[in-house]
């Protein structure tokens, strides 16, 4: 089976993380790499969980579009949480970029790595 692994650009000092962006099949399924709400600086932007929820998916939609992608594509999401007490809010933000289509998903609570609050990955499907 024919694999395509694309890669993060390097940043100022030539490093990228050690795993793709995203992965994309011959069966037309694209893996998507944890997203978080990180700022091009690597530090989580400032202003809770709404404000990293909001960038941790302007993050997933440009991992997506390296790929040829939307969200519309995603059929299946993997949700960490730091802090249960933060699902409602996540749950609302989430509802207003995924809309009436929603994917399967799982939603966990999780420490993670960094100073993160949330974490997303997907699975897409190539149409």
């Amino acid at each position: 089976m024919q694999i395509e692994r694309i890669s993060y650009t390097p940043d100022a000092k030539g490093q990228t993380p050690p795993y793709s962006k995203l992965v994309k099949t011959a069966a037309g399924l694209v893996f998507v790499a944890g997203q978080v709400g990180m700022d091009d600086t690597g530090q989580p932007v400032p202003g809770g969980i709404e404000a990293e929820t909001h960038r941790m998916f302007a993050n997933l939609k440009s991992a997506l579009a390296a790929g040829g992608l939307g969200l519309a594509d995603v059929v299946k999401a993997t949700v960490w949480l730091t802090s249960a007490d933060d699902i409602t809010a996540f749950n609302s933000i989430y509802r207003d970029y995924f809309g009436a289509d929603l994917p399967a998903r799982a939603c966990v609570q999780s420490g993670l790595m960094g100073p993160f609050k949330v974490e997303i990955d997907v699975i897409a499907a190539a149409r």
